[in-house]
């Protein structure tokens, strides 16, 4: 009877290891499929974040990522700058400027904008490039009889779920 009872746990141990051991390990391995790097491709064989330039070489070694938009200063090194002078490139602009503009840069002069660490990074790498302007021109009004304005766009009259007697709708 023991022997009997013996031999099923041994049998039922055997199972559940033998049937166990390829899931508990095929369950790694999907767990590093789900925690993986989504823009890094080994073989470059699809479009990343950073165009297929992060693993090309020599291209990767000798080029910049942005130096299509932003000129390279071809310096081989760091600058002397330090935290004490680099703090100024920040933008900080006054509250409640008629002028329409905020801190947030849409168009930099440079991509170092003062918050570069370490700080000797900034000035480093890039030139200074005005690219376009960063004020905003107000919207000029709306047409009454356009469609429905969503945010900055005006919606085409016969795209609306609804027929009205009014024109413009604002809500």
């Amino acid at each position: 009877m023991k022997y009997n009872i013996f031999l099923i746990v041994f049998i039922i141990l055997a199972v559940v290891l033998t049937l166990g051991k390829p899931l508990f390990y095929n369950m790694f391995k999907y767990i590093r499929m789900i925690e993986n790097y989504q823009n890094y491709d080994i073989n470059n064989s699809m479009t990343t974040s950073l165009g297929g330039y992060e693993g090309k070489y020599p291209f990767s070694e000798t080029h910049v990522i942005v130096e299509d938009t932003y000129p390279v200063t071809g310096r081989k090194g760091i600058s002397n700058n330090g935290a004490n002078n680099i703090w100024w490139h920040y933008p900080i602009f006054e509250l409640g400027s008629y002028d329409q503009i905020t801190n947030n840069i849409k168009y930099p002069n440079n991509p170092d904008e003062g918050t570069c660490m370490p700080a000797s990074m900034c000035g480093a790498l890039y030139k200074e490039k005005q690219l376009k302007t960063n004020y905003v021109k107000p919207l000029p009004p709306i047409n009454p009889n356009c469609g429905t304005r969503v945010g900055y766009f005006d919606t085409n009259i016969n795209l609306l779920p609804f027929r009205t007697d009014m024109q413009n709708i604002l809500y």
